[in-house]
């Protein structure tokens, strides 16, 4: 056997002690999650976290390992310590099974929410909008249904809760649309007749596969004790929770959806009109184009007309539009006139408020 051979063999066992360490290491992780969901425990810790990540760093020096390897290392190992913990009990559901219709329940975001209520031991009916005649109409699934979610298009919403308004629904409703404000005539108009209701926006897609690390946006609409209702089917799982008003969800939205949307859509529109096929940036790229092309092609492989809507209506728009077309036009404005100071500025601008 050549000293090569002899090496590779070296690696290959190494990797298969590595691997049983990482084992080792997440069976422990599973009980500290059992001991944590029985205590009452949230699933992180962001200190504990913070220090695991200090040490690691701190040790790497003793085996001659740049700090950031291990800190990204560690940081890996983690999040998957906390994917299974949640797998393990932090998606289960303390109180009584609900019969939930879900409107919508075959689209990407309904189907997640079926599954998700499945798993949690709830009777689940599909309703779609367009009902077909082997559907269960919104009507007929609004008699027997504890709650109903709306997981409808973003400009159907409004509709299907004036049907289940109409119908005289008095049970609790709401809807995970990504904007708000189009939907408030329709929620007054329901909660004026007796409807409980409130508003949620999971603020991640249908392909998550945990909760972890991921945030769900909870809106009151005048209804305290409905938010608090729904707020139970979510509190136990690993997610993180955020409370808003609409017209805050809205604005943030704006810009957390409608501009990292359009600037992604943007440098790709960009990058097309160069006439240059893709392959030859991809093959040439820097660290920060790849990064960039990352997040981009998430985002142009996406429904174009649900982010159109998203775009349109939105109420907050106007503002979000001017302020981007004055940093543009500042930036473009400065390199164009020799202002290297202005260029400067408006970087150590951005650069403060983001370590503030």
């Amino acid at each position: 056997m050549s000293e090569l051979e002899r090496l590779r063999e070296e690696i290959r066992d190494l990797d298969g002690e590595l691997l049983r360490i990482v084992a080792r290491r997440m069976d422990v992780a599973r009980r500290i999650g059992r001991i944590k969901r029985a205590g009452g425990v949230p699933l992180r810790d962001w200190d504990v976290e913070r220090r695991v990540l200090d040490r690691a760093a701190e040790r790497a020096a003793t085996h001659n390992l740049p700090s950031g390897f291990v800190r990204n290392l560690m940081q890996q190992v983690i999040a998957e310590s906390r994917a299974t913990q949640e797998r393990s009990g932090y998606a289960e559901f303390a109180g009584q099974a609900s019969d939930i219709a879900v409107v919508g329940g075959r689209g990407r975001m309904g189907a997640w929410l079926v599954d998700f209520f499945r798993n949690q031991g709830h009777r689940v009916r599909i309703v779609e909008v367009d009902t077909g005649p082997d559907d269960v109409s919104l009507a007929e699934a609004a008699r027997v249904a504890d709650m109903v979610v709306l997981a409808t298009p973003l400009e159907v919403v409004p509709d299907a809760l004036a049907e289940l308004t109409a119908g005289g629904y008095r049970g609790m409703a709401c809807d995970v649309a990504s904007l708000k404000s189009h939907l408030v005539p329709a929620i007054e108009a329901a909660r004026a007749a007796g409807m409980r209701y409130t508003s949620l926006h999971p603020m991640f897609g249908p392909g998550v596969q945990t909760l972890s690390d991921q945030v769900l946006v909870l809106c009151d609409c005048g209804d305290p004790e409905a938010t608090a209702e729904v707020r139970r089917f979510f509190e136990q799982t690993a997610v993180t929770l955020v409370e808003l008003s609409l017209s805050e969800h809205d604005r943030i939205a704006s810009y957390v959806l409608g501009l990292s949307h359009l600037i992604n859509i943007v440098f790709a529109g960009t990058l097309r009109r160069s006439e240059l096929p893709y392959q030859r940036f991809a093959r040439i790229g820097s660290t920060t184009f790849h990064s960039q092309m990352n997040t981009t092609g998430t985002v142009i492989r996406e429904q174009p007309e649900l982010y159109y809507r998203i775009q349109a209506l939105n109420a907050y728009r106007p503002q979000l539009y001017e302020a981007l077309r004055a940093e543009l036009q500042g930036l473009c404005q400065a390199v164009e006139s020799g202002d290297q100071e202005a260029f400067v500025h408006s970087m150590r601008q951005a650069r403060a408020w983001i370590e503030a």
